[in-house]
């Protein structure tokens, strides 16, 4: 019978990024830059709290290009390089949650959506529920009857949860969709140009209209000319773009087993790594 209670799958990186620019530059008793560090923990800590999931696993970032660079070579090139304190944190990151018993899984060439996918559609298959922590919009594809995603707002104090219908609130479009929207309108954070003068709205009125992006360019002569050329001209390239905006489950990963972190293997580690007042908080608990 399967554990009514949800996994919990964190998109690590995006997490981390945020801790980062929210805490700024805090320096551990070590000396040693620990904000990015001190601030995925301690929300990793209260997300768990907070949910009470049957287990909880971290989705990073491959440091390798994905194929999706391959598709599109200015996929994120528009992204400044990674300060040294933040490459230094990311990569003490995996380490550290594994300090925990909380399986941190990073797949070469892969990002962290595609560790998230993989590991949704694994529960997903025995009939479990998921619930998929980011600050990543893109993950709403993933939203499903037994599926859905956590937006921290503020840390961990105040979230919000995202089901399909709430998908089709704020876009117009079903979860199933959201890649199509992606690749029409564009997505600047991933350098994703999307279709030209189409937006967010134009979008989701044209995939409602035709279902997905392949009816939107078997249609494309049924639009207002200057949209009508967009289309056409592009359609390759939005074809490319739908598919970079798909999150793939399908990676090599197992589906992880019940498991509750060990808070005080945890601690430790946190202290070794120069944040002694968080591991004296994470030492207290049972």
């Amino acid at each position: 019978m399967t554990n009514s209670k949800p996994i919990l799958i964190v998109d690590g990186d995006a997490l981390a990024h945020r801790a980062y620019h929210a805490l700024g530059k805090i320096i551990g008793n070590n000396g040693l830059s620990v904000g990015l560090l001190q601030g995925t923990i301690s929300m990793l800590a209260s997300a768990w709290d907070l949910f009470e999931p049957r287990a909880m696993v971290v989705a990073i970032d491959s440091r390798l290009p994905s194929y999706r660079n391959e598709l599109w070579p200015a996929y994120q090139a528009q992204r400044d390089p990674f300060a040294d304190d933040l490459v230094a944190q990311l990569d003490a990151l995996p380490g550290l949650v594994a300090a925990f018993g909380i399986p941190a899984i990073r797949i070469d060439p892969w990002e962290a959506d595609d560790v998230c996918a993989t590991l949704v559609a694994l529960e997903e298959a025995v009939g479990g529920p998921s619930l998929v922590l980011t600050h990543d919009r893109d993950a709403f594809q993933l939203a499903s009857p037994q599926t859905a995603i956590i937006r921290p707002l503020s840390g961990m104090s105040e979230t919000e949860l995202v089901d399909p219908a709430g998908v089709v609130e704020r876009y117009g479009v079903t979860p199933q969709q959201v890649p199509d929207l992606i690749a029409l309108r564009g997505d600047p954070s991933d350098n994703i140009p999307g279709a030209r003068g189409i937006g967010q709205k134009t979008a989701a009125e044209l995939l409602q209209r035709y279902g997905d992006l392949e009816g939107v360019i078997a249609h494309a002569a049924e639009l207002t000319p200057a949209r009508a050329k967009a289309v056409a001209e592009s359609a390759d390239d939005l074809r490319r773009f739908r598919q970079l905006a798909v999150m793939q489950a399908d990676l090599p990963i197992e589906r992880p087993v019940d498991r509750v972190p060990n808070w005080q293997a945890g601690a430790a580690a946190c202290a070794n790594a120069g944040m002694g007042r968080l591991a004296e908080r994470l030492a207290q608990r049972m």
